[in-house]
């Protein structure tokens, strides 16, 4: 399921502009990569910040219709103003079909509360990454991966080996080698 927000183009371009576009409540961004030429553009800041709001829009595909022409893209950068939090510019590379993308996809940690190290060992789930990088084609991408814990011991360490991959989707650190093979998760004592 990709996400899809609206966009206008735009023509000025720089730190001035940038202002006055989101005093007038817009929020600039720029659409790069592939064949074609850099496209500025920016949207309304209240749809952006739905949609920001929305799971799998930072880590997903997101459609972005510009003047009737729909692009599928990767969200590369988000600025935030400092305090309020508020986009302020968003850097999107295009996705094209038949070349690989690398992006990072959350990870979902399944059976835990099942599993032997959890419930009977007195042992708690802690997650040390939330995210993996891969990189596969866009049609491949998922939403996120699963780690099925069920079989998890007291003082067991789940590493990226021990993610399910769908078809088509490699880890990115695990085409460095076996020593990249970082830890994600462990089941340790319960503090409590």
């Amino acid at each position: 399921m990709s996400l899809s927000i609206n966009a206008v183009a735009r023509t000025q371009e720089g730190k001035g502009a940038s202002r006055r576009l989101r005093n007038e409540g817009l929020v600039p961004a720029v659409i790069y990569g592939g064949e074609t030429a850099p496209v500025s553009i920016s949207f309304k800041d209240n749809e952006l910040l739905k949609a920001v709001g929305t799971p799998g829009f930072l880590t997903g595909l997101v459609e972005v219709t510009v003047e009737g022409k729909t692009e599928q893209v990767l969200v590369k950068a988000l600025q935030r103003h400092p305090s309020t939090g508020a986009v302020m510019h968003m850097d999107l590379q295009r996705a094209q079909a038949d070349k690989a993308i690398t992006t990072r996809v959350p990870l979902s940690f399944i059976n835990a509360a099942q599993s032997e190290g959890v419930s009977k060992q007195g042992g708690r789930l802690t997650v040390e990454s939330k995210l993996a990088e891969v990189r596969c084609l866009p049609a491949n991408l998922p939403e996120v991966l699963t780690v099925d814990v069920i079989k998890g011991q007291l003082d067991q360490i789940f590493h990226l080996s021990d993610v399910i991959l769908p078809e088509g989707v490699e880890l990115v650190s695990l085409l460095k080698g076996e020593d990249h093979d970082q830890p994600i998760a462990r089941i340790g004592k319960s503090k409590r």
